[in-house]
């Protein structure tokens, strides 16, 4: 089914589009924090020294997290994140699956503007996030260039896809900010109409990023600084290049980027959830609730056990480096 929406059009356009006042902050976005909140309660209790645990129970969300951030909790950013870890899964493998998380991606004012890009038979994606980001200063060295907690590099979102799915997924991102976003506490960074270039080379960054290759030749091109407003919604094109900048605040930075594709093409995460949440014919839509959610999270689970990992991709290459940005660039 092709869509005609103005919304699509300015996507498929400059490869963003800000969408104003979708959520609200108290019914939907603050049932989420307190959750992460109840999170690093049971990581204080688990790890804290029995000497500070009453206390730091006692502090506020940013406080905790930074608490939290210092006690060496291997992987950390796992427990706030909606997805199971890359590597290593394991029975007791955890991952930020709330019901409020769950009422967030199942959103009817959320699922109005997708479907202005992709129609009417819209599934959610598994290749989701949520993120932390204190301020840099804050942050372990080893952190700093992290995508979860830091900086993330120059990326298509396409690039993280199997082949399959880098070739054949009809997929938007909708990147929901849950504290004002600005230049300075660390917003996303584009280019305008740089999507139409299409699916480019990358290479393994950072403890294994993915990053556009040559993304340094970005640089020359006038960034557009994505800042939004709580209650906001970003929509990204799959082949938009994007990064975020460092946070320079004093301030926390937290956001999700949830991402859905249309029906008929491959998420490129298999065997993880991929299931309708609108479609015309009701019958489609068998994933109800919060428990059954969790239940798909837990299945795929166990389908990764044996083979250690939750998902793979390989970086996109292509032959005689016809995808580089370098070249393109030169063309």
């Amino acid at each position: 089914m092709k869509v005609k929406s103005k919304l699509k059009k300015l996507l498929e356009r400059n490869g963003y589009v800000r969408v104003r006042n979708v959520l609200n902050f108290t019914k939907d976005l603050k049932p989420i924090l307190n959750d992460m909140d109840f999170v690093m309660d049971c990581l204080i209790r688990k790890y804290a020294p029995k000497t500070k645990k009453n206390n730091t129970l006692k502090y506020d969300f940013k406080k905790k997290y930074t608490f939290v951030s210092k006690l060496n909790i291997y992987d950390l950013d796992q427990y706030f994140n909606t997805r199971l870890p890359r590597d290593h899964v394991k029975k007791d493998s955890d991952y930020f699956a709330s019901n409020s998380l769950w009422n967030l991606i199942t959103h009817k004012k959320i699922l109005d503007v997708v479907e202005k890009v992709l129609g009417t038979e819209i599934l959610c994606s598994p290749v989701q996030n949520t993120r932390i980001k204190q301020p840099e200063k804050k942050l372990p060295k080893g952190s700093v260039y992290d995508g979860l907690s830091g900086r993330t590099p120059w990326h298509q979102d396409a690039a993280v896809l199997s082949t399959h799915g880098q070739k054949f997924c009809d997929m938007v991102t909708v990147w929901i900010p849950f504290t004002k976003t600005t230049r300075k506490n660390g917003c996303m960074v584009t280019v305008k109409e740089i999507n139409k270039m299409g699916l480019l080379n990358h290479i393994s960054g950072y403890r294994g990023q993915v990053e556009v290759k040559n993304s340094k030749l970005l640089d020359k091109f006038k960034p557009i600084y994505l800042e939004a407003n709580i209650g906001d919604v970003i929509l990204l094109h799959k082949h938009s290049i994007h990064c975020s900048l460092a946070n320079r605040s004093n301030d926390f930075r937290i956001s999700a980027d949830l991402r859905y594709n249309r029906a008929g093409t491959p998420s490129g995460r298999k065997p993880l959830p991929n299931f309708y949440v609108r479609s015309k014919n009701k019958n489609n839509i068998t994933t109800l609730n919060y428990k059954q959610w969790i239940a798909l999270w837990e299945e795929a689970k166990n389908k990764c056990i044996p083979r250690k990992f939750a998902f793979k991709y390989p970086l996109p290459t292509f032959k005689h480096n016809k995808r580089d940005l370098k070249n393109l660039l030169n063309n």
